[in-house]
């Protein structure tokens, strides 16, 4: 509940250390945070992580940023808080925040629950953009009317768009590098034209531009899906997929590409049928001996590529549940 997750930072003292997921909206809730735990004097450590978090050094008190709370559970110490937007299988017994607890369809991106819950305790104003570029980095507002009147009420709009690519970009081009460098620009600009006019971010975006442009993609289409694979030396997946989408209705898009004996994979979707590729694709992977979850128009997996007919056969079977 919000309640606890403001509790727990009211009472918040001494040092904390805080995992956030590596993508736009993990890095701009974890940008929020320090702002808060800075106007409070609170001592802080992070990672910034991909997932699922498969090893972490703990610490006594943690709190973890769009992190998945089955997985984060695994790693949480007896002083622990989870801010998160992910589908759970239980409720957590130490103090959480995820809108899906009261409502199971809920879509509201991390970073604007970490915008609400600091707000409660002190002014936050100055970082309302950064909620609004994290909330467009995950796609909130396609996904939820409250995160569109949020995203909606900035007259910026394109800015914030352009700032949520700068990111995305940055991580893709210098990995944990990257990350850190837009954590560091967060929270030493005051305003998103600042962000927008990094040169650092811009040449990143570019660099990222020319290799969508370059990149080798090989299609093949069974029925309602579109099976792409992708070989560039950046993870460009989930961006190829979006691109696909846009220029094709009801379909979905798996993108994948090699990771040593691996396919790693991105699925995205636009159908309406109540299709879940979030719960697909988990399904799928374990099927497979992989790893996989997600959202709901939006998943990843990682599968040895030797099992990849298997994933293809099995993800077409459970697609077709849900089409007609």
């Amino acid at each position: 509940m919000k309640k606890d997750a403001v509790q727990f930072l009211k009472n918040l003292i001494g040092e904390v250390k805080i995992v956030s997921h590596n993508d736009v909206d993990g890095i701009c809730s974890l940008a929020i945070l320090q702002n808060f735990l800075n106007k409070r004097g609170i001592k802080e450590e992070h990672k910034i992580t991909k997932v699922p978090i498969e090893k972490l050094e703990t610490k006594d008190v943690m709190i973890f940023l769009d992190i998945n709370q089955d997985n984060a559970l695994k790693f949480a110490s007896s002083q622990t808080l989870i801010i998160d937007h992910h589908q759970f299988t239980k409720k957590p017994s130490i103090p959480f925040y995820n809108p899906r607890e009261v409502d199971k369809e809920a879509y509201i991106p991390a970073s604007y629950l970490v915008y609400e819950v600091c707000s409660e305790l002190e002014n936050m104003e100055e970082t309302k953009w950064i909620s609004a570029v994290g909330v467009i980095g995950d796609k909130g507002d396609e996904n939820s009317e409250l995160c569109k009147k949020f995203v909606d009420s900035f007259e910026n709009r394109q800015e914030l768009d352009l700032i949520s690519d700068y990111i995305f970009s940055a991580g893709l081009v210098d990995n944990v590098k990257g990350n850190e460098k837009v954590l560091e620009i967060l929270r030493a600009t005051k305003s998103p034209e600042e962000v927008v006019q990094n040169i650092y971010l811009k040449e990143c975006y570019d660099e990222i531009q020319r290799e969508l442009s370059k990149s080798k993609k090989q299609m093949e289409r069974e029925g309602n899906i579109i099976f792409v694979e992708v070989e560039s030396r950046y993870n460009i997946k989930s961006i190829i997929a979006s691109q696909i989408l846009e220029k094709n209705k009801s379909i979905v898009v798996v993108a994948y590409s090699t990771f040593e004996d691996f396919y790693n994979i991105s699925t995205r979707t636009n159908m309406e049928t109540g299709i879940n590729l979030g719960e697909i694709v988990k399904k799928v992977a374990k099927i497979c001996g992989g790893d996989g979850g997600g959202h709901r128009k939006a998943a990843g997996a990682k599968i040895e590529k030797k099992k990849f007919g298997v994933f293809m056969e099995e993800f077409i079977s459970e697609v077709e549940k849900f089409v007609k």
